[in-house]
């Protein structure tokens, strides 16, 4: 059963949204872009709107996939404290709300694809119900030759496919009656899209940060934070802070039960046409603003959905006591 703070599927979302809308318009800000599918993707605005912008700290938090549900759960409960002082079950808030609210001025995008996540069999991927290999399947889809994950790319048209998965995987999103995109790996996605408005809006941002899951797979871990792609070519600046706020993370992490963070700080490890997807949709952003992506395992006993939101609350907080704290 999942703990009364967990929020993630769409209808809740949505919901919990439009009250918060209504109660808390001085300090919230709900704007959405429809999916083609025709649900709205959310970026909250949280801060104090009698404050002027131009001054405060700025970051961004967002969920590009919608087999990954826990970051959702977190930033709702986050959000949920910062507008309220209470968690979602009615905890006090763990941070100097007015503070927060004063100084900086922070985007939630809660889920990027809430289509895929509505197509979910589940809410929180435990490991309970489905072997990782049915996961996968569900994730990309099944590959009706082989019966296994369908591959993985930046975006497909469905008509041009000839081994189509019958059900597409819930990682990608559509885009217009044919083309299909992962989230973070096309601009064409609606998560891209609120990023480069995000950006035009405000010349400058100090952080954004990228929630994910992954499995850890014959791995001790079950957290971890990974720096850009390209982080050896960023300006030395981009790469200390990145580097710190990673490794404060990392130590926050070293203080909950349960956790097995991953020590090492280190770049994207991947190769070959996934790392092309990061260069090319990414590169330049890299070079704009401080960005790092945190894993938390996923599908798994080992980490179950109340530890897996836990982990997810202790980077994006420890992401703000960072902005709090100054560069």
């Amino acid at each position: 059963m999942l703990e009364p703070a967990w929020i993630s599927h769409p209808d809740e979302v949505d919901a919990k949204v439009a009250q918060w809308s209504a109660d808390h318009g001085d300090i919230f800000l709900a704007e959405s872009k429809t999916q083609f599918a025709g649900r709205p993707v959310w970026a909250l605005t949280v801060t104090d709107r009698s404050v002027d912008d131009a001054g405060k700290a700025k970051a961004m938090f967002f969920k590009p996939h919608a087999h990954e549900p826990a970051p959702i759960a977190a930033q709702m409960n986050v959000i949920s404290q910062l507008l309220t002082g209470r968690t979602l079950d009615g905890q006090p808030s763990e941070f100097d709300n007015e503070r927060v609210l004063r100084e900086c001025q922070l985007v939630f995008m809660p889920d990027a694809n809430p289509d895929g996540t509505a197509r979910a069999p589940v809410e929180a991927w435990d490991g309970s119900k489905y072997s990782n290999d049915e996961f996968w399947c569900w994730m990309r889809g099944e590959d009706p030759e082989t019966g296994e994950m369908w591959k993985r790319v930046d975006i497909f048209d469905d008509r041009e496919e000839e081994n189509l998965p019958e059900r597409i995987g819930i990682v990608y999103e559509q885009i217009d009656e044919h083309h299909w995109v992962e989230p973070n790996r096309h601009h064409s996605s609606t998560l891209f899209r609120w990023i480069f408005e995000l950006l035009d809006r405000h010349e400058h941002w100090d952080q954004a940060l990228s929630l994910h899951q992954t499995e850890f797979v014959n791995s001790p871990h079950n957290a971890m934070m990974i720096l850009p792609c390209l982080f050896d070519e960023q300006p030395p600046e981009i790469q200390r802070y990145e580097r710190e706020w990673a490794e404060e993370i990392v130590a926050a992490w070293s203080e909950l039960e349960g956790a097995h963070p991953c020590e090492e700080v280190r770049p994207l490890g991947y190769t070959g046409q996934q790392r092309q997807y990061f260069v090319e949709r990414w590169g330049d952003l890299y070079h704009r603003l401080h960005i790092i992506t945190s894993e938390i395992q996923n599908n798994s006993p080992r980490t179950p959905p109340a530890l897996q939101q836990r982990l997810n609350e202790v980077a994006i907080r420890t992401g703000i006591e960072r902005l709090l704290a100054g560069p």
